[in-house]
Protein backbone atom coordinates (compact mmCIF):
# COMPACT_ATOMS: atom_id res chain seq x y z
CA UNK A 1 0.00 0.00 0.00
CA UNK A 2 1.15 3.38 -0.77
CA UNK A 3 1.80 5.84 2.10
CA UNK A 4 0.34 9.00 2.61
CA UNK A 5 0.21 12.46 1.92
CA UNK A 6 0.62 15.18 4.50
CA UNK A 7 -1.97 18.27 3.78
CA UNK A 8 -1.47 21.38 6.69
CA UNK A 9 -3.93 19.78 9.29
CA UNK A 10 -4.29 17.98 12.60
CA UNK A 11 -2.57 14.77 12.61
CA UNK A 12 -4.87 11.96 11.80
CA UNK A 13 -7.57 14.48 10.12
CA UNK A 14 -5.74 15.36 6.88
CA UNK A 15 -6.41 18.11 4.60
CA UNK A 16 -5.81 15.58 2.32
CA UNK A 17 -5.38 11.96 2.89
CA UNK A 18 -4.38 10.65 -0.42
CA UNK A 19 -2.61 7.30 -0.66
CA UNK A 20 0.73 7.62 -2.66
CA UNK A 21 3.47 5.34 -3.86
CA UNK A 22 5.81 9.06 -3.29
CA UNK A 23 4.96 11.96 -0.78
CA UNK A 24 6.61 14.86 -0.82
CA UNK A 25 7.02 17.92 0.85
CA UNK A 26 9.15 21.15 1.05
CA UNK A 27 9.76 24.63 1.05
CA UNK A 28 11.75 28.11 -0.45
CA UNK A 29 11.67 31.26 1.13
CA UNK A 30 7.99 32.39 2.59
CA UNK A 31 7.54 35.48 0.27
CA UNK A 32 9.34 38.67 1.39
CA UNK A 33 7.74 41.41 3.08
CA UNK A 34 6.69 43.00 5.91
CA UNK A 35 3.26 44.21 7.18
CA UNK A 36 1.86 45.14 10.71
CA UNK A 37 -1.37 45.19 11.65
CA UNK A 38 -3.18 46.21 14.85
CA UNK A 39 -6.50 44.83 15.03
CA UNK A 40 -9.78 44.16 17.54
CA UNK A 41 -10.92 40.76 18.63
CA UNK A 42 -14.24 39.76 17.02
CA UNK A 43 -16.61 37.80 18.00
CA UNK A 44 -18.46 36.39 21.60
CA UNK A 45 -15.90 38.60 23.89
CA UNK A 46 -15.44 41.78 24.76
CA UNK A 47 -12.86 43.79 22.24
CA UNK A 48 -9.52 44.19 22.62
CA UNK A 49 -6.71 46.08 21.53
CA UNK A 50 -4.13 43.30 19.96
CA UNK A 51 -0.48 43.84 19.31
CA UNK A 52 1.08 44.32 15.90
CA UNK A 53 1.26 41.05 14.00
CA UNK A 54 3.94 40.68 11.70
CA UNK A 55 3.33 39.25 8.35
CA UNK A 56 4.03 39.06 4.62
CA UNK A 57 2.91 37.50 1.53
CA UNK A 58 2.36 33.63 0.84
CA UNK A 59 4.87 32.38 -1.72
CA UNK A 60 4.08 33.47 -5.03
CA UNK A 61 3.92 30.36 -6.51
CA UNK A 62 1.08 28.62 -4.61
CA UNK A 63 -1.47 31.80 -4.71
CA UNK A 64 -2.60 33.89 -7.86
CA UNK A 65 -1.17 37.33 -8.16
CA UNK A 66 -3.84 40.15 -8.02
CA UNK A 67 -4.76 41.38 -12.08
CA UNK A 68 -8.57 41.43 -11.14
CA UNK A 69 -10.76 40.93 -8.98
CA UNK A 70 -14.08 38.92 -8.94
CA UNK A 71 -17.42 38.85 -7.11
CA UNK A 72 -18.45 35.56 -8.41
CA UNK A 73 -17.42 32.39 -7.34
CA UNK A 74 -17.06 29.32 -10.47
CA UNK A 75 -19.22 26.07 -9.63
CA UNK A 76 -15.99 24.68 -10.43
CA UNK A 77 -12.43 24.81 -10.08
CA UNK A 78 -10.36 24.17 -12.98
CA UNK A 79 -7.46 22.31 -11.18
CA UNK A 80 -4.97 23.50 -13.58
CA UNK A 81 -5.13 26.90 -13.08
CA UNK A 82 -4.73 28.94 -9.72
CA UNK A 83 -7.38 31.63 -8.60
CA UNK A 84 -7.21 32.21 -5.25
CA UNK A 85 -5.29 35.44 -3.92
CA UNK A 86 -4.01 35.71 -0.28
CA UNK A 87 -3.02 38.65 0.32
CA UNK A 88 -1.63 38.46 4.06
CA UNK A 89 -0.35 35.65 6.08
CA UNK A 90 1.62 35.60 9.51
CA UNK A 91 4.96 35.22 9.89
CA UNK A 92 6.43 31.65 10.97
CA UNK A 93 5.24 29.04 8.44
CA UNK A 94 8.04 27.51 7.92
CA UNK A 95 6.23 25.71 4.79
CA UNK A 96 3.23 26.00 2.37
CA UNK A 97 0.90 24.47 0.52
CA UNK A 98 -1.61 24.88 -2.21
CA UNK A 99 -4.19 22.34 -3.22
CA UNK A 100 -6.96 22.51 -6.15
CA UNK A 101 -9.51 20.48 -6.83
CA UNK A 102 -12.59 20.87 -8.93
CA UNK A 103 -14.70 21.42 -5.81
CA UNK A 104 -12.37 23.73 -3.70
CA UNK A 105 -8.95 25.68 -3.52
CA UNK A 106 -6.78 25.69 -0.29
CA UNK A 107 -3.85 27.37 1.02
CA UNK A 108 -2.08 26.32 4.20
CA UNK A 109 1.20 26.25 6.24
CA UNK A 110 2.67 24.63 8.85
CA UNK A 111 4.19 27.28 11.74
CA UNK A 112 8.02 26.42 12.08
CA UNK A 113 7.66 26.85 15.73
CA UNK A 114 6.19 22.88 15.87
CA UNK A 115 7.95 20.35 18.24
CA UNK A 116 7.58 17.18 17.83
CA UNK A 117 4.62 15.53 20.08
CA UNK A 118 3.32 19.24 20.53
CA UNK A 119 0.24 20.43 19.38
CA UNK A 120 -0.78 20.85 15.14
CA UNK A 121 0.04 24.79 14.66
CA UNK A 122 -0.70 26.45 11.22
CA UNK A 123 -2.93 28.15 8.61
CA UNK A 124 -5.47 26.69 6.50
CA UNK A 125 -7.19 28.84 4.18
CA UNK A 126 -10.06 27.16 1.80
CA UNK A 127 -12.46 28.55 -0.86
CA UNK A 128 -15.48 26.77 -1.90
CA UNK A 129 -16.76 26.28 -5.30
CA UNK A 130 -20.60 27.84 -5.94
CA UNK A 131 -23.06 25.88 -4.39
CA UNK A 132 -20.67 23.34 -2.51
CA UNK A 133 -22.00 22.79 1.21
CA UNK A 134 -20.65 23.83 4.38
CA UNK A 135 -20.33 20.37 5.26
CA UNK A 136 -17.17 20.29 2.10
CA UNK A 137 -14.99 21.86 4.77
CA UNK A 138 -12.57 19.61 5.92
CA UNK A 139 -12.22 18.43 9.59
CA UNK A 140 -9.26 18.85 11.63
CA UNK A 141 -7.71 22.06 9.96
CA UNK A 142 -5.59 23.98 12.13
CA UNK A 143 -6.81 26.35 14.61
CA UNK A 144 -10.05 24.49 14.23
CA UNK A 145 -12.00 24.16 17.56
CA UNK A 146 -12.99 20.37 17.68
CA UNK A 147 -15.80 20.78 19.04
CA UNK A 148 -16.84 24.80 17.19
CA UNK A 149 -19.71 26.13 17.20
CA UNK A 150 -20.96 28.79 14.67
CA UNK A 151 -21.40 32.30 16.02
CA UNK A 152 -22.40 35.89 14.02
CA UNK A 153 -19.62 38.39 13.86
CA UNK A 154 -18.69 40.88 11.82
CA UNK A 155 -18.87 40.76 8.27
CA UNK A 156 -15.93 39.78 6.01
CA UNK A 157 -15.55 42.04 3.03
CA UNK A 158 -19.82 42.88 3.29
CA UNK A 159 -19.89 38.96 3.40
CA UNK A 160 -22.30 37.47 6.23
CA UNK A 161 -19.51 35.61 8.53
CA UNK A 162 -19.69 33.42 11.77
CA UNK A 163 -16.62 33.01 14.57
CA UNK A 164 -16.27 29.05 14.45
CA UNK A 165 -15.42 28.91 18.64
CA UNK A 166 -14.22 27.19 21.16
CA UNK A 167 -17.28 27.30 23.78
CA UNK A 168 -14.71 26.83 26.57
CA UNK A 169 -12.52 29.82 25.91
CA UNK A 170 -13.78 33.05 26.02
CA UNK A 171 -13.17 35.35 22.88
CA UNK A 172 -12.55 32.26 20.81
CA UNK A 173 -12.44 33.01 17.02
CA UNK A 174 -9.40 31.34 15.54
CA UNK A 175 -11.56 30.02 12.81
CA UNK A 176 -13.72 31.99 10.74
CA UNK A 177 -16.37 30.93 7.85
CA UNK A 178 -17.67 33.36 5.64
CA UNK A 179 -19.45 34.13 1.97
CA UNK A 180 -17.11 35.68 -0.29
CA UNK A 181 -19.35 35.50 -3.35
CA UNK A 182 -23.17 35.23 -3.49
CA UNK A 183 -23.99 31.20 -2.52
CA UNK A 184 -19.71 30.61 -2.01
CA UNK A 185 -18.56 29.93 1.34
CA UNK A 186 -14.82 30.38 2.20
CA UNK A 187 -12.96 29.30 5.99
CA UNK A 188 -9.86 30.41 7.58
CA UNK A 189 -8.52 29.14 10.84
CA UNK A 190 -5.09 29.42 12.65
CA UNK A 191 -3.08 28.38 15.78
CA UNK A 192 0.29 29.11 15.87
CA UNK A 193 3.30 31.37 17.36
CA UNK A 194 1.44 34.98 16.01
CA UNK A 195 -1.68 33.50 18.17
CA UNK A 196 -0.84 33.21 21.70
CA UNK A 197 -3.83 34.44 22.96
CA UNK A 198 -7.38 33.76 22.16
CA UNK A 199 -7.47 37.95 20.62
CA UNK A 200 -4.43 37.35 18.74
CA UNK A 201 -5.15 34.08 17.34
CA UNK A 202 -9.30 36.02 16.50
CA UNK A 203 -7.06 38.62 14.61
CA UNK A 204 -4.67 36.76 12.70
CA UNK A 205 -7.81 34.67 11.12
CA UNK A 206 -9.80 38.34 10.17
CA UNK A 207 -6.79 39.94 8.86
CA UNK A 208 -5.96 36.76 6.66
CA UNK A 209 -9.71 36.18 5.92
CA UNK A 210 -9.78 40.28 4.58
CA UNK A 211 -7.20 39.42 2.51
CA UNK A 212 -8.46 36.58 0.33
CA UNK A 213 -9.67 37.32 -2.97
CA UNK A 214 -10.36 35.26 -6.08
CA UNK A 215 -8.85 36.71 -9.05
CA UNK A 216 -8.10 35.95 -13.04
CA UNK A 217 -7.31 32.20 -13.59
CA UNK A 218 -3.31 31.82 -13.95
CA UNK A 219 -1.73 28.24 -14.62
CA UNK A 220 -0.46 26.34 -12.34
CA UNK A 221 2.89 25.77 -12.02
CA UNK A 222 4.97 22.21 -11.74
CA UNK A 223 8.59 21.08 -12.29
CA UNK A 224 7.55 18.88 -14.69
CA UNK A 225 4.81 19.04 -17.85
CA UNK A 226 2.86 16.35 -19.53
CA UNK A 227 3.16 14.87 -22.44
CA UNK A 228 1.47 11.90 -24.75
CA UNK A 229 -1.53 10.18 -23.46
CA UNK A 230 -0.76 11.74 -19.81
CA UNK A 231 -1.73 15.42 -21.71
CA UNK A 232 -5.09 14.14 -23.29
CA UNK A 233 -6.29 12.93 -19.46
CA UNK A 234 -8.36 15.28 -17.23
CA UNK A 235 -6.94 16.57 -14.24
CA UNK A 236 -8.72 16.58 -10.88
CA UNK A 237 -6.28 17.91 -7.93
CA UNK A 238 -2.88 19.84 -8.37
CA UNK A 239 -1.09 19.97 -4.64
CA UNK A 240 2.48 21.67 -4.12
CA UNK A 241 4.18 21.91 -0.65
CA UNK A 242 7.24 24.69 -0.67
CA UNK A 243 9.55 25.02 2.47
CA UNK A 244 11.41 27.34 3.96
CA UNK A 245 13.02 24.78 6.23
CA UNK A 246 13.90 21.15 5.02
CA UNK A 247 10.41 18.73 5.20
CA UNK A 248 9.76 15.97 6.70
CA UNK A 249 12.26 14.07 4.49
CA UNK A 250 14.93 16.71 3.83
CA UNK A 251 13.14 18.23 0.82
CA UNK A 252 12.44 21.51 -0.51
CA UNK A 253 9.47 21.22 -2.29
CA UNK A 254 7.29 18.49 -3.68
CA UNK A 255 4.92 18.81 -5.92
CA UNK A 256 1.69 16.09 -7.30
CA UNK A 257 -0.68 15.59 -9.64
CA UNK A 258 -4.10 13.32 -9.87
CA UNK A 259 -5.55 12.29 -13.36
CA UNK A 260 -8.40 10.57 -14.77
CA UNK A 261 -9.51 9.33 -18.37
CA UNK A 262 -10.99 11.88 -20.19
CA UNK A 263 -14.73 11.71 -19.97
CA UNK A 264 -14.46 10.41 -16.36
CA UNK A 265 -17.86 11.73 -14.72
CA UNK A 266 -16.02 13.30 -11.77
CA UNK A 267 -18.11 13.63 -8.31
CA UNK A 268 -17.47 16.04 -4.76
CA UNK A 269 -15.49 14.23 -2.52
CA UNK A 270 -12.12 13.05 -1.86
CA UNK A 271 -11.59 9.87 -2.87
CA UNK A 272 -10.86 9.69 -6.80
CA UNK A 273 -8.31 7.41 -6.42
CA UNK A 274 -10.19 4.00 -8.44
CA UNK A 275 -9.90 5.76 -11.10
CA UNK A 276 -7.25 8.12 -11.09
CA UNK A 277 -3.16 8.34 -12.02
CA UNK A 278 -1.07 10.11 -9.96
CA UNK A 279 2.02 12.01 -10.64
CA UNK A 280 4.54 12.68 -7.86
CA UNK A 281 8.23 14.88 -7.54
CA UNK A 282 9.85 15.64 -5.15
CA UNK A 283 13.43 17.58 -4.62
CA UNK A 284 15.62 17.18 -1.36
CA UNK A 285 18.70 19.81 -1.82
CA UNK A 286 21.94 17.93 -1.67
CA UNK A 287 20.21 14.20 -2.53
CA UNK A 288 19.82 13.63 -6.39
CA UNK A 289 18.79 10.51 -6.10
CA UNK A 290 15.66 12.34 -3.19
CA UNK A 291 15.66 8.64 -2.05
CA UNK A 292 13.38 7.90 1.53
CA UNK A 293 15.42 5.35 2.80
CA UNK A 294 12.98 4.08 5.61
CA UNK A 295 10.10 3.70 3.17
CA UNK A 296 11.25 3.03 -0.67
CA UNK A 297 12.07 -0.08 -1.88
CA UNK A 298 15.83 -1.00 -3.18
CA UNK A 299 16.45 0.02 -6.66
CA UNK A 300 15.26 -2.61 -8.87
CA UNK A 301 15.61 -1.74 -11.99
CA UNK A 302 16.54 1.34 -14.41
CA UNK A 303 14.37 4.11 -16.18
CA UNK A 304 16.19 6.57 -18.58
CA UNK A 305 19.61 5.39 -16.64
CA UNK A 306 18.62 6.14 -13.47
CA UNK A 307 18.10 3.71 -10.58
CA UNK A 308 14.38 3.06 -10.14
CA UNK A 309 12.33 0.88 -7.98
CA UNK A 310 8.94 -0.49 -9.61
CA UNK A 311 6.13 -2.57 -8.23
CA UNK A 312 5.77 -6.21 -8.78
CA UNK A 313 2.28 -5.28 -10.36
CA UNK A 314 3.51 -2.45 -12.62
CA UNK A 315 1.46 -0.74 -11.31
CA UNK A 316 4.09 1.92 -9.42
CA UNK A 317 7.31 3.20 -10.61
CA UNK A 318 9.94 5.58 -8.28
CA UNK A 319 12.79 7.28 -10.31
CA UNK A 320 15.68 7.94 -7.85
CA UNK A 321 18.02 11.24 -9.53
CA UNK A 322 16.04 12.21 -12.92
CA UNK A 323 16.55 16.11 -12.87
CA UNK A 324 18.02 15.83 -9.17
CA UNK A 325 14.66 14.81 -8.20
CA UNK A 326 12.46 11.71 -6.97
CA UNK A 327 10.20 11.03 -9.32
CA UNK A 328 7.22 8.84 -9.14
CA UNK A 329 4.27 7.21 -11.21
CA UNK A 330 1.52 4.78 -9.65
CA UNK A 331 -1.92 3.88 -10.07
CA UNK A 332 -3.95 3.75 -6.71
CA UNK A 333 -5.97 1.17 -8.06
CA UNK A 334 -2.75 -1.09 -8.51
CA UNK A 335 -4.17 -1.46 -12.41
CA UNK A 336 -1.81 0.29 -15.06
CA UNK A 337 1.51 0.34 -16.74
CA UNK A 338 3.03 3.08 -14.50
CA UNK A 339 6.28 3.00 -16.08
CA UNK A 340 4.85 3.26 -19.50
CA UNK A 341 2.73 6.84 -18.18
CA UNK A 342 6.33 7.60 -16.36
CA UNK A 343 7.68 7.84 -20.11
CA UNK A 344 5.10 10.88 -20.97
CA UNK A 345 6.12 12.76 -17.51
CA UNK A 346 8.64 15.72 -18.46
CA UNK A 347 10.70 17.00 -16.00
CA UNK A 348 12.32 20.33 -16.57
CA UNK A 349 15.69 20.19 -16.60
CA UNK A 350 16.29 22.06 -13.71
CA UNK A 351 13.35 22.22 -11.73
CA UNK A 352 15.37 23.36 -7.83
CA UNK A 353 14.09 26.59 -8.07
CA UNK A 354 9.91 26.87 -8.20
CA UNK A 355 10.30 30.64 -9.64
CA UNK A 356 11.31 28.59 -12.79
CA UNK A 357 8.37 26.22 -13.04
CA UNK A 358 6.24 25.94 -16.19
CA UNK A 359 2.45 25.36 -16.46
CA UNK A 360 1.55 21.61 -16.55
CA UNK A 361 0.19 21.56 -19.90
Amino acid sequence: MAPKSIGMIAKGRRIRAVKRAVAGFAAVTVAEGVGLFTALQTGSGPDQTVPPVAGGAPNPVLVAAISSTTTEAPVRFDPLSRTLNVGWIPAGLGGQHADITPWQQTFSGHDSAYVNGGPDIGLVVTVLAKKRPISDFYDGALGLPPAAVAKPTEPVNGGAAECLTDPQVLGSCSAIRWQYAPDAWARVSYAGSAGATPAQAAAVARRVAESVTLTKDQAVRMPFTLTGKLAGMTVTRTSTQIYSTPGFHGEAWSASVQLVPTGTVVKPGENLDPISLSVDVMFVPGDPSGRIKDRDGEPNTTVNGHPAWRSADGAAVIVFGASDTRSAVWYPDDHGDATAAYADVALLAHPADPAGWQPLK
